[in-house]
């Protein structure tokens, strides 16, 4: 029998420049594939569905990395990407958080596929409206054309929902929202029909983390300048 075995695996190299851009700072350091980044893997070797990896972050959480984060903890600035190359079976992603973008105590980072990330939790049975096809969850933050990724939550799908599916999101306003099949369909406002379900842990989630990573302190001032290439390999 043919057995084989596919790895993730990552680094970064952190290095800080000061406002001189001269080099005072470098290391490397190894990073965590969490399960988000594994499963937008999956997703992008069936469909495209999910946007391909743009941005990258730091915050000032020492909480250890651990598989399941869907974000940093306390991310202090998101930036988009400078390059993002492939090289054989390595992505290598890099950034720049430039004067005044992140500054203070740096603790971690993460790669992600949006510009923010959200994680929504709701009733099913009473946030669902019934001939509307709302659902109602108090300041969403999100904006029509986002891309969520939905689940129940171990309760029963929403009807016209399954779990783990991609939709587009309608705004209706600020404690409202519809959901669509597809990103033109949120644009014409055609929404699903939807029922309620049961249980209070479905989750409405808008962002994908490939990895996240933390390391001893690094202190970024105002002037200072940390830029960061981070390679995740398939091997």
């Amino acid at each position: 029998m043919l057995k084989d075995s596919v790895v993730l695996t990552g680094k970064l190299l952190i290095q800080k420049y000061n406002e001189n851009k001269e080099l005072i700072y470098s290391e490397e350091f190894n990073n965590l594939i969490v399960t988000l980044g594994k499963n937008f893997i999956a997703s992008r070797l069936a469909s495209n569905t999910l946007d391909v990896m743009n941005y990258m972050a730091i915050g000032s959480s020492s909480t250890t990395a651990d598989s399941t984060q869907i974000q940093l903890f306390n991310e202090l600035a998101r930036v988009s990407l400078s390059t993002a190359t492939v090289s054989g079976t390595s992505a290598v992603f890099t950034a720049t958080f430039g004067n005044g973008v992140g500054t203070g105590s740096i603790t971690e980072a993460g790669i992600f596929n949006e510009s923010s990330s959200t994680l929504l939790t709701l009733n099913a049975a009473t946030a669902v409206g019934g001939s509307n096809n709302e659902i109602t969850i108090s300041s969403h933050g999100l904006n029509t054309g986002d891309q969520i990724a939905y689940s129940a939550g171990g309760g029963t799908a929403i009807g016209g929902l399954s779990e783990g599916g991609i939709y587009y999101v309608i705004k209706v306003d600020g404690d409202n929202i519809k959901l669509a099949d597809t990103y033109a369909d949120a644009g014409s406002n055609t929404a699903l029909t939807i029922t309620p379900g049961s249980g209070i842990n479905h989750t409405i989630r808008h962002g994908y983390m490939l990895a996240r990573t933390t390391f001893p302190v690094i202190s970024k001032s105002s002037s200072e300048t940390i830029a960061i290439q981070w390679v995740v390999s398939v091997g």
